[in-house]
């Protein structure tokens, strides 16, 4: 399944031009100018990446950029500006936007930053383990390099967990130290 994109424009042809050449991309789309259902729409659906035109909202889009990156820290932003709001631009950059296109744009990049949000989010997605269970992983694994088991510690640091087939060599190995003693 390719993303989901939410625009957020009020201008109806750059909506249906958007939405026609990105039929062919496999994305699922959501229009809204409404505050309410924006809300909606970002709480009901996994939204991947929003265009938000900052034309006619002003203000009120920086105030959805916010609410947008509180709720919803992976979902990309790519706004769409004139420009003599660069102001609005810079503002939103500060808010965490992704991208910032000026009208009038070319729909080819636009399309391509949209690509390329989606995969930042999706790699913003993956959960990194936290420094305290690294820290565990690396105490570990250096227990297993000093006992002669440095494969077993490569492998431990490699993939940043202990596998089910590690634990279970883990088992064995305790069980034949403790019919050694």
């Amino acid at each position: 399944m390719g993303s989901t994109i939410l625009i957020i424009e009020a201008d109806s042809i750059l909506q249906e031009h958007l939405v026609r050449r990105s039929k062919t991309k496999d994305w699922r789309i959501f229009k809204s100018r409404q505050q309410r259902d924006i809300k909606r729409i970002l709480k009901k659906h996994t939204i991947d990446v929003v265009l938000l035109s900052l034309n006619d909202l002003k203000k009120e889009g920086m105030a959805l950029i916010k609410m947008i990156k509180k709720k919803h820290p992976t979902v990309q932003v790519i706004t769409i500006n004139s420009g003599d709001q660069i102001s609005l631009s810079i503002e939103g950059m500060k808010l965490g936007v992704f991208d910032d296109f000026f009208m009038p744009l070319d729909l080819d990049s636009l399309i391509s930053r949209i690509q390329e949000a989606f995969q930042a989010k999706k790699e913003a997605e993956v959960v990194k383990p936290s420094l305290l269970q690294r820290c565990q992983d690396i105490m570990v694994a250096a227990s297993f390099a000093e006992a002669g088991e440095a494969d077993m510690a490569k492998e431990l640091l490699a993939t940043g967990r202990k596998s089910k087939e590690n634990m279970k060599i883990v088992q064995h190995n305790e069980k034949n130290e403790r019919r050694l003693k």
